[in-house]
């Protein structure tokens, strides 16, 4: 018989770590079977963050410093038979705001099903004011059967997560999910908007539907208030190997001079190491006085008249030295017919509105990744 090595004795991120308490088997999110995805840098055991630990060589910018703790996003999916599960969680970077609801700042939303039809199921409700909690987030009911489901587990969008561990009916099976459409991941960088502000739950994030709708993985790198174009976000990004796709929606923080600015050189950094990916830039979409302005005159305001004009240019440009894989959504398309309904303060979007923007921006990410 061949010599075995226990991995698990030589690395200790690879040991099969089982605790049993309270009738559930305890896990983390690099225990076998399950899936974590959405941090990129992430390493198993490691510190839940969107990007590596600044140093003086990055520089990175403060407020993306702080709100890389943020774990929007980021995603655990498994498949298993348990017909109750929990969750334990330890918060720290918290952003409690009097216009998001906690369970989307703070908590976690589970879904079932697998592929492209997944299903809502639970929210983590817990104490406005508590750091950590421990929460049943599927079963127990009566007449829950114990049978092989899929789930996926979305992670706060404006807190970090400082432990977590996910507890199983104890003697459950666990089995990794099913596989994603295409493992390449969908990058997007953006604001305060993008990271999730001011959805209810989750799972509502545009970036989070928009993976569960098209069964891709998608990478959040949006910081509110701080994605402003830098070059060092640029080289960040450009680290991702093998992406799908960027998407550029950073207009709400950098604004028209800004994106004036920047946008060039972004794309520009983007491309010394990704040539033909795809590079999608999303203008910002309409706000109410924008709209008052535009109802008054009966026409677009000056401001967003330049602003369009900036990504048209970029793009004739990027297009006329060869580039054919960089491409242009006009943020005034995202909101629908009524776009005044779709914020909770003239600026952060609703579920409303992330559920608009998901349904506009998700076929063309589709149809561009699929070259329709």
């Amino acid at each position: 018989m061949a010599d075995r090595t226990d991995i698990g004795k030589i690395d200790e991120n690879m040991a099969v770590t089982v605790k049993t308490a309270d009738g559930m088997d305890w896990y983390t999110v690099d225990s076998p079977g399950f899936e974590f995805s959405g941090m990129y840098w992430r390493k198993p055991g490691g510190d839940f963050r969107r990007l590596p630990l600044n140093t003086p060589e990055l520089d990175i910018p403060f407020g993306v410093d702080e709100l890389a703790w943020n774990t929007a996003g980021s995603l655990l999916r498994f498949r298993t038979d348990a017909p109750e599960i929990r969750i334990k969680v330890s918060l720290h970077h918290i952003n409690r705001m009097d216009h998001m609801a906690y369970v989307g700042s703070l908590g976690f939303d589970l879904y079932t099903g697998s592929a492209s039809a997944k299903f809502y199921h639970r929210s983590a409700r817990f104490g406005i004011n508590r750091d950590d909690y421990l929460v049943t987030i599927f079963g127990p009911a009566a007449g829950t059967e114990k049978k092989m489901r899929e789930f996926t587990l979305h992670f706060p969008l404006y807190s970090g997560v400082k432990s977590f561990e996910i507890g199983l009916t104890s003697g459950a099976a666990v089995e990794p999910p099913s596989p994603w459409k295409d493992p390449h991941p969908v990058v997007v960088y953006g604001t305060s908007i993008q990271q999730g502000g001011c959805a209810s739950r989750p799972g509502m994030c545009h970036t989070n539907r928009m993976s569960r709708l098209l069964n891709r993985p998608f990478i959040n790198q949006a910081y509110s208030g701080s994605g402003r174009g830098e070059p060092v976000m640029a080289r960040l990004l450009a680290q991702i190997e093998d992406p799908a796709m960027y998407v550029l929606d950073y207009t709400a923080n950098a604004q028209l001079e800004g994106v004036r600015n920047t946008l060039a050189e972004f794309i520009r950094i983007l491309r010394e190491k990704h040539p033909v990916t795809p590079i999608l830039m999303v203008s910002s979409y309409p706000y109410p006085a924008e709209l008052d302005a535009a109802r008054e005159t009966g026409k677009p305001t000056e401001w967003r008249t330049a602003l369009t004009e900036v990504y048209r240019k970029q793009l004739e440009k990027s297009r006329s030295e060869g580039d054919e894989n960089i491409y242009f959504l006009d943020g005034m398309d995202l909101l629908g017919e009524d776009p005044d309904e779709c914020t909770v303060d003239g600026c952060h979007a609703t579920d409303l509105g992330f559920y608009r923007i998901s349904n506009a921006m998700a076929p063309v990410i589709r149809r561009i990744l699929e070259g329709e």
